[in-house]
């Protein structure tokens, strides 16, 4: 590509999101829930959410893993010290779970590449103690939570129970201060392949008691099958933890599906146009992890889809902003 096509390329792709960006009113208060093992795509999720807080969109209020792999945490705190945010809450689930410890092809290496005062999970916070420190503070019906990983925090914040932090219920805080979950998992209509991985399968019973119980808005998610994204990571800097998470899962491969991105792109930017809402019917989670869309209805309950038209537009919009420098 020539100097004059390039920089025509990069005028129009400014313009259109100057123009998203201006559409977008107000900046969402948010909690990114993440596995941050089995997949890269988690990594770009994180570096997509700091790039919409450097652009005024989004308050990141902690963000917390919801794996036992030991190196999860740390793996994150480098991608918050990489965009400057060395202060924000980092948790870790500390009850025993289910199969919530997979293994990573990236987070150990990370972790040793990028040394922080995290070295392993057993050094973050108390993930549920970190949702109710933020939750507590935090105004009515303001927090957006982000959850790209298993349900296993989201499980034990609902069971939690009055402490020091505050005297509400883990169901009473949620039912006031959390806007919407944005729930990355499960494929639709339906996904009864117990075989296929999926995020409710390693703590399927979290993943059922999250769906049936969960007192609020929830917004289902199982976008990104068909929209590759992270080729341009190739040309970040080499200090990056986002470009080295993706080169050591990928190898030659130039991308990845942007499931976890369209969670994130949702969750700070709900009113776009290209988004399609599916409000009727209600997500089953079965005790195996599967899942099907069925037609009786839960008004908690919504599928995200979007246009089929605007999937070029978004994936160069996910591109650009994950590979987007940080700020300062």
């Amino acid at each position: 590509m020539n100097l004059h096509k390039r920089s025509c390329s990069f005028f129009l792709f400014s313009l259109l999101v100057f123009i998203s960006f201006a559409a977008h009113s107000g900046s969402e208060r948010v909690i990114f829930d993440t596995d941050m093992d089995t997949d890269c795509d988690d990594a770009g999720a994180l570096a997509l959410l700091h790039h919409f807080a450097d652009l005024g969109e989004a308050e990141i209020l902690a963000t917390v893993v919801s794996s036992h792999y030991p190196y999860s945490a740390p793996c994150v705190k480098a991608v918050n010290t990489y965009y400057h945010r060395t202060n924000l809450l980092i948790g870790a689930p500390k009850k025993p779970g289910a199969d919530i410890n997979r293994g990573s092809r990236y987070a150990k290496q990370i972790a040793e590449e990028f040394p922080s005062e995290i070295k392993t999970n057993d050094d973050a916070s108390d993930a549920v103690s970190v949702y109710r420190r933020i939750l507590t503070k935090e105004e009515n019906q303001s927090v957006v939570i982000a959850t790209v990983g298993y349900l296993t925090n989201l499980r034990y914040l609902l069971e939690s129970r009055p402490d020091e932090i505050s005297p509400l219920t883990g169901r009473q805080l949620i039912k006031d201060k959390v806007k919407v979950v944005v729930c990355m998992g499960g494929r639709y209509p339906s996904h009864l392949d117990p075989k296929v991985y999926g995020n409710f399968k390693p703590d399927p019973a979290a993943a059922v008691m999250f769906a049936n119980e969960w007192p609020g808005l929830i917004v289902f998610s199982g976008l990104g099958d068909d929209v590759l994204t992270g080729e341009p990571l190739k040309n970040t800097p080499l200090d990056s933890p986002v470009r080295r998470a993706y080169q050591l899962y990928l190898g030659d491969k130039p991308a990845r599906p942007s499931w976890d991105l369209f969670a994130v792109l949702y969750a700070v930017r709900p009113d776009e146009p290209y988004w399609v809402m599916q409000k009727e019917g209600r997500n089953h989670i079965f005790e195996n992890g599967t899942n099907e869309w069925r037609d009786d209805d839960n008004p908690n309950h919504w599928l995200l889809n979007i246009q089929p038209d605007q999937k070029i537009f978004v994936k160069t919009l996910m591109n650009e902003s994950m590979a987007a420098p940080p700020k300062h």
